[in-house]
């Protein structure tokens, strides 16, 4: 039997093997295997299912903390935990909700890992491969197309996917990966988070049953989701998250530097503070958005902050900073990361917006 293992001690392990798992390159296993031990992958599963079922204010600050000590395992967890969040909602289905009973039970035993793949259907919708098509026939769907992306496809058993069907509408599905016709293809090597497994998944006239569909088709079959979340907090906590591992890092190094050096990273630790309190209380469960725009602002504000934390710890680790074995660099690439992770144009202005001003 596994030996329990406590959270802060994964946390310890997790920013020990951070930069070996960086500079591998592979799919972190001892990381999820960590994760197993201490119950981080019952987080997410309600305690019907066999999990625990943190409260969100909760479960997000340890994303927090992990993006702070590994963001690759981070990533990992969030986009598994996002699978999770849609067949959550859909688990009172009366065609899918026994399959999703089954998957979050077997999840939150980490007998299954799943992940997320629905950027053709959002941020990646004018991809260049056209996405993914389904067509119907007979009471289920036949779908083709490259999912784009897919945070872990390779050490997934499934994904939720989506699809627009031939009058635009979406659909939401259960895509189990060892299956015919199901093609992982990974893409050319990243800046950052190649040990993330994240790949792209080619579809080939795929059966899709009625019981694996999640919703759809409707025009916006995402919104599903919207019962269990409001506020995306993953793309601002997961940037704060490596924002203060750089902090951390830079209050160790500023130590031998002059006041106005050590001024400036308190500056910054105050900002982060500042800001992370503004995240929480916006996730807060009875806390709406002020306006369609106020997500997209507050991220802009999240990735300004991590790239500027992650510079400035560059800048005082000097030119051992740019080692491949250094820390300081590997945070200022996580930080490239956010400008790209799920951007949609709001997000683009927003974002441009805050690197013009400062």
């Amino acid at each position: 039997m596994d030996t329990p293992v406590t959270w802060s001690g994964v946390l310890e392990s997790l920013a020990q093997r951070a930069q070996e798992v960086d500079i591998a390159g592979r799919w972190p296993r001892q990381n999820i295997e960590d994760l197993a031990r201490c119950g981080a992958l019952k987080w997410s599963v309600p305690k019907p299912y066999g999990g625990i079922g943190l409260p969100q204010i909760q479960l997000h600050r340890r994303y927090g903390q992990l993006a702070s000590a590994c963001l690759t395992t981070a990533l990992i967890l969030t986009q598994r935990d996002a699978a999770l969040e849609f067949l959550i909602c859909a688990a009172d289905n009366p065609i899918c909700g026994s399959q999703c009973g089954k998957l979050l039970s077997q999840l939150a035993e980490n007998q299954i890992f799943a992940s997320i793949g629905i950027a053709q259907l959002t941020t990646s919708g004018q991809h260049q491969n056209g996405g993914v098509t389904a067509v119907k026939q007979g009471g289920a769907w036949r779908v083709s197309g490259i999912i784009p992306w897919s945070t872990g496809a390779g050490n997934c058993n499934c994904i939720i996917a989506g699809a627009r069907t031939e009058t635009s509408d979406q659909l939401l599905f259960i895509l189990r990966l060892k299956q015919r016709n199901v093609q992982i293809i990974s893409p050319a090597p990243m800046a950052v988070l190649n040990a993330s497994n994240t790949a792209s998944v080619k579809l080939q006239n795929v059966l899709i049953k009625p019981e694996d569909v999640l919703g759809g088709p409707c025009p916006n079959a995402l919104a599903v989701r919207n019962k269990y979340r409001r506020f995306s907090w993953n793309t601002c906590v997961l940037p704060l998250g490596v924002a203060a591992g750089a902090l951390n890092e830079a209050q160790e190094l500023v130590a031998t530097r002059s006041a106005r050096c050590k001024a400036a990273v308190a500056a910054l630790r105050r900002q982060h503070r500042a800001l992370s309190r503004v995240i929480y209380r916006q996730g807060a469960d009875k806390v709406e958005a002020d306006s369609a725009a106020k997500p997209a602002i507050l991220r802009a504000q999240c990735n300004d902050l991590c790239w500027r934390c992650a510079a400035a710890t560059l800048e005082l680790a000097k030119g051992r900073g740019l080692m491949i074995a250094h820390s300081a660099q590997r945070r200022l690439r996580e930080s490239m990361f956010f400008f790209v992770w799920s951007s949609g144009a709001g997000v683009i202005e927003e974002t441009l917006t805050c690197l013009e001003a400062g």
